[in-house]
């Protein structure tokens, strides 16, 4: 926990010193405020149901997103946090399903990044960025928001709220060749994993470091992971079609120095957002992820069924897809 606030206090002292180059700054500033909701609501009741004709279902969630973007003569500021969440409940169609609600997503991020112009250009820029990761509410191997049986076995907490933490900070240079692409990149950059629950960080499952003998027996276990290596960040923002089509795309690329550095983290978003009315949109969000110490489920048995006896955990790359009705606002 004391490299977690190391981490943060070096962002901030970061920043206060690009504030100190410039004091006149802070006198050409705007800040722009913005919110966004997306729902993923739906929902099917059926009583006394014809043989064939399915069951109940409700399903509840979305994605919000709060942003707070700064702009001056010399520099930028862009910070946004970002919830994506989706349950669902069905209707019970044996004694022995669990009842409750299933979770289908669980994302917490924040992101931060400034910059300050070096030079007479808009081009280049002296920068720093931060990613944080986590979830609000603890997930079960089955996938039900409380303990339950599946098959007759006890059901165990995976992880749960800063269990585990990912961070990662960047401090670097960024270049600009117009006002819709940015590249970043960081020369020592670190990352930060941080799982709070004893219990599940000797799951060896969150990247956490972890000793094993030949057997695959636990030795010993930290509750963190702490890489220093290069980031490459590229990210794009455009639109489309007098403004009703807007892309927001980025590309992240982590090597760690310490531990295989050809083995790279990759997560690569994008968000198409079609405006329909005034503040009215249809999103279509696409996610890619990977890192080479975090444990997926794989459908071994490629029976469509996560997390049964047939699967198994490995690092692999993890395919995100939404779309939803998103209302914004800006304040």
């Amino acid at each position: 926990m004391r490299t977690l606030l190391l981490l943060f206090a070096s962002i901030f002292a970061f920043i206060s010193f690009a504030h100190a180059q410039n004091p006149a700054a802070s006198k050409d500033t705007t800040w722009r405020f913005q919110g966004g909701l997306g729902f993923d609501l739906s929902g099917l009741g059926i009583i006394n149901p014809r043989v064939g004709a399915g069951t109940n279902r409700l399903a509840v969630g979305g994605l919000g997103t709060l942003s707070a973007n700064r702009l001056s003569a010399r520099s930028f500021w862009r910070n946004q946090l970002s919830l994506q969440l989706v349950l669902q409940q069905q209707g019970r169609t044996s004694p022995t399903q669990p009842t409750g609600f299933l979770k289908n997503l669980d994302v917490l991020r924040l992101t931060s990044t400034y910059g300050y112009k070096v030079g007479a250009g808009d081009k280049w820029f002296i920068s720093a960025d931060l990613l944080a990761q986590s979830q609000l509410l603890p997930t079960y191997q089955s996938n039900y928001l409380r303990a339950t049986r599946i098959n007759g076995k006890p059901d165990r907490l995976v992880a749960n709220f800063l269990s585990p933490l990912i961070t990662q900070f960047s401090p670097g240079i960024t270049f600009k060749p117009n006002k819709h692409l940015s590249f970043q990149y960081s020369p020592a950059a670190v990352r930060f994993i941080y799982v709070a629950d004893d219990s599940l960080a000797i799951l060896d499952i969150h990247g956490n470091e972890v000793k094993k003998d030949a057997q695959g027996n636990i030795l010993e276990y930290n509750n963190f992971f702490l890489g220093l290596g290069s980031e490459l960040i590229g990210r794009y923002e455009n639109k489309y079609f007098n403004d009703r089509l807007a892309v927001v795309s980025s590309l992240r690329l982590f090597s760690n120095y310490l531990d295989k550095p050809q083995n790279l983290v990759v997560l690569f978003s994008n968000n198409f957002s079609l405006q329909l009315f005034k503040g009215l949109s249809l999103d279509l969000l696409g996610e890619a992820f990977y890192d080479p110490n975090l444990k997926m489920i794989i459908d071994a048995n490629e029976n469509r069924i996560y997390g049964d006896d047939g699967d198994r955990q490995a690092p692999a790359t993890q395919l995100t897809g939404a779309f939803m009705l998103k209302y914004n606002v800006i304040f």
